[in-house]
Order: C-alpha cells, then structure tokens, then sequence
C-alpha cells in the first residue's frame, strides 16, 4: 500500500495532463441536489462530509481548483483507489451538480479565526 504523500504524488501526476488539457467551463449544475448526491452517493465518506478531504482517505474538494474536464475524468477513470462512477451509476447532469456544489463550498476559517486553537 502506498504512503499518503506517495499517493498524493502519483494523483497528481496522473492528473497533471488532464490538467493541462482542460479547456472548457463547466455547465451549471444544481447545488442543492449536487450536495445530496455527495451524501447519498458516498462521496463524504473518503472527502469528508464538508469535502475538506483527509490524507489517508481522499483530497479536499471543498472550493476545488480541478477544471471540470479533469473531475469528470478522475470520476469516469479514477487514476487512483477510488471506484469508477460510471454513467450508470451518475450522469453527466448529477457531475455536473456534485461539482456545482463542492465548487460554492465556503473556504475553511483561518486558524487565527478558531478560538479552540488560539490556547
């Protein structure tokens, strides 16, 4: 099994020519059903229920940089353990909403801004 950072290594260089590639703007998507997707769907449990992600389990999606081209791609060919999510299983309009969503997530707060952690 891979270490995390190994494994974050290998994603990103799996990624990096769909990246390069990625031309065109995502279509509008529904963000409220795109958040019920990513519960029902099973996206939390690897990126977290806020999609802030986890390093043993899966990367941060929340406000995600990733052009849209590339999300459907890691999602129809994950380069990595995570399952496929055939048309079968989502449509392009359900991808198209779950993005919609993870992309109107607000940015996490700043770590001055958590009083827990200024003790």
């Amino acid at each position: 099994m891979m270490n995390p950072r190994s494994l974050a290594l290998a994603a990103a260089i799996a990624v990096s020519p769909i990246l390069a590639h990625a031309q065109s703007a995502a279509p509008s998507g529904d963000v409220a059903h795109g958040k019920r997707l990513f519960a029902a769907d099973g996206c939390y449990q690897c990126h977290g229920r806020a999609a802030q992600g986890a390093r043993p389990t899966g990367p941060r999606l929340a406000r995600t940089e990733l052009p849209y081209n590339a999300f459907v791609q890691q999602l129809r060919q994950p380069s990595d353990v995570m399952p496929p999510y055939t048309r079968v299983v989502l449509s392009d309009k359900d991808i198209a909403d779950i993005y919609a969503y993870v992309k109107s997530l607000p940015e996490p707060p700043k770590v001055a801004d958590i009083p827990l952690l200024q003790h």
